[in-house]
Parts: structure tokens; sequence; C-alpha cells
């Protein structure tokens, strides 16, 4: 029997349950040809979430895969994913990078 609770709570510890929280779209250009994308996460326990810079550094890492272009059509996912007691807040975003002409 103890085998037994030892098989299932390791299941039960490596399933996760993901929830979509939102969705933003930008315009979407005509000119879709360079899609870039970048993310960024931080790890709670129990739901206590102290900050959200996490938001931040996703927002500059799509920036600098962007630089010297026009960052269009930008598509925003936050997710959480739970863990038993642990959660993985995570914000993927992805856009499309046009050079300037010039």
């Amino acid at each position: 029997m103890s085998r037994f609770l030892i098989a299932l709570s390791l299941i039960a510890s490596l399933s996760a349950c993901v929830g979509l929280e939102s969705v933003s779209l930008t315009q979407v250009p005509h000119e879709r040809n360079n899609l870039i994308s970048a993310s960024s996460h931080d790890w709670h326990f129990l739901g206590f979430v102290t900050q959200n810079d996490f938001v931040d550094e996703a927002v500059e890492r799509l920036k600098s895969e962007c630089q010297g272009g026009k960052l269009t059509g930008i598509l925003t996912k936050h997710q959480t994913t739970a863990y038993l007691v642990v959660f993985k807040r995570e914000v993927i975003a992805s856009g499309y990078c046009n050079m300037l002409e010039g």
C-alpha cells in the first residue's frame, strides 16, 4: 500500500494545469516577414505574489530583438501553470519587426 501512495504522490507532483489569463493583439501589419518573440516568467508559492517585474523583462527582450526597426502586430499572452502549491506565471510576447528605410 505504501508503494501505491508513493507512486500516486509522484504522479500528482509531476502533473500541472495551465490557465490562460489574458491575450492581447495590436493591429497586424501587411508586411509580416520577420516574426520575433520573447518571454519571461517568475515562480511563486501558494499564490503569494510579491512583484510583476518579469513582465517588463519580456517587453525589453522583445524590443532588443528589433533594434532599428518598427515593432508591430504584437501578440501577448499571460499564462499561469500550477504545480500543486508552486505556480509559474509567464508572459509570452511576439511581433513583427519591420526595418525602417532611410
